[in-house]
């Protein structure tokens, strides 16, 4: 059975693009040490190899990016985000079509949130040239998130069950999924970012 994995983390955004280039040494032992632990946990899904996982964090570090790399360079943020900022939490949601969800949150009036679940947030570079990366990171700071946590204050979780053709997949059994989605996940993470004064980040990420 096919799931969504996402994970949140409370962090400053332009302090985690400025990594490129930063020359960081400290940033890239801290990472790879990371590994076994992160993995130990579950919390894991690609980056586990140290072989490949230096080479790619070096290129970060020394601004040379390289466009061909294989599977650019976002899988890397699982490794990175620990140490940029506060781990909100994280949640596994089953079965497929939670990227439909862009479209039930724009007919639910919920337009900041329904662009945060569409936007990459685009790490390392200036653009993210598929437009469609996974694992998918997706961003909210300032104003936007002010915004996205009003929206969640603000709706009513029983549309959830009134409109189940506006599921994933018009599926009404996700229901139960989305109410945790919104009614909890969503607004817990928004609030723990705005108390530190930091972004949110969501990381989704398909299966094992």
């Amino acid at each position: 059975m096919s799931e969504q994995y996402l994970s949140a983390f409370a962090v400053d955004g332009d302090a985690l693009l400025r990594t490129v280039g930063s020359g960081d040494e400290a940033l890239v032992r801290s990472a790879l040490d990371r590994i076994a632990p992160l993995t130990a946990a579950g919390r894991l899904l690609r980056a586990t190899d140290p072989a490949e996982v230096e080479p790619a964090l070096r290129e970060i570090v020394g601004g040379r990016l390289h466009p061909a790399r294989t599977g650019g360079y976002g899988w890397l943020l699982e490794l990175l985000l620990p140490g940029a900022g506060d781990r909100l939490g994280g949640a596994t949601l089953p079965g497929r079509g939670w990227h439909e969800l862009t479209g039930t949150f724009r007919a639910w009036g919920l337009p900041a949130l329904a662009a945060l679940w569409a936007r990459p947030w685009p790490w390392p570079r200036a653009e993210v040239s598929d437009g469609d990366p996974w694992p998918f990171p997706c961003l909210a700071a300032g104003p936007e998130l002010d915004r996205v946590h009003g929206e969640l204050a603000g709706f009513d979780t029983e549309r959830i069950h009134e409109e189940p053709e506006l599921l994933p997949g018009g599926d009404e059994d996700a229901a139960e999924e989305v109410e945790w989605l919104v009614g909890e996940l969503l607004p817990d993470w928004t609030a723990g970012a705005r108390e530190r004064g930091s972004g949110l980040l969501i990381l989704r990420d398909g299966g094992k």
